[in-house]
């Protein structure tokens, strides 16, 4: 066997080429995240007992599903949802569902794959954010169903789509958001 200075010496990185971010980049990812996230949670399903291992597939779907949101909403539109009238730069990208409570959904099958990528997002501003982050609703949510609760329990806010259609946060549910999205259920 070679010895790994000898492996290692005279190594130089290659330089990688970027990828351009573009409908094909989107689409490349959105279809790979999913079949990673089908196989995870797959394999979740057929373990025989909840340990480490189970810990490890959670924390790749927690991965992923993050990965997504960062690179195809955050980073394509901004989020689905936004606070009325605070500039963008002045914002947070806030999961309306936190995203740990959008993969329990997506693991114990009462959401699609598709529908946990797509869980809604929020560009809440910094302050309001940083209230949220400060209550007992920071990683939880008192209605999944009614996710805007959590906000209207926790902080005063009005919310819009990222297209600027009004919410109505008494009314607007999971079904809703998912039926306004294109969001296959």
């Amino acid at each position: 066997m070679k010895n790994v200075n000898e492996s290692v010496r005279g190594f130089v990185t290659s330089n990688l080429p970027k990828v351009t971010r573009n409908g094909e980049s989107y689409y490349q990812t959105e279809r790979f995240i999913y079949r990673v996230l089908k196989i995870t949670v797959a394999m979740y399903h057929r373990l025989e007992r909840i340990d480490q291992t189970a810990r490890l597939l959670r924390d790749l779907m927690d991965f992923l599903l993050r990965r997504y949101h960062r690179y195809c909403i955050k980073e394509g539109f901004g989020a689905h949802y936004r606070e009325v009238g605070v500039k963008l730069e002045k914002c947070d990208f806030e999961h309306v569902i936190p995203a740990a409570v959008a993969r329990e959904l997506m693991i114990y099958n009462r959401i699609s794959i598709t529908q946990a990528m797509n869980i809604p997002t929020c560009m809440l501003s910094k302050r309001k954010h940083k209230i949220l982050n400060k209550t007992k609703l920071s990683k939880t949510t008192p209605d999944i169903e009614f996710f805007w609760k959590r906000y209207n329990e926790a902080i005063k806010v009005q919310i819009e789509t990222h297209k600027g259609d009004p919410v109505d946060m008494d009314a607007w549910t999971l079904q809703d958001h998912y039926t306004y999205f294109s969001i296959d259920c």
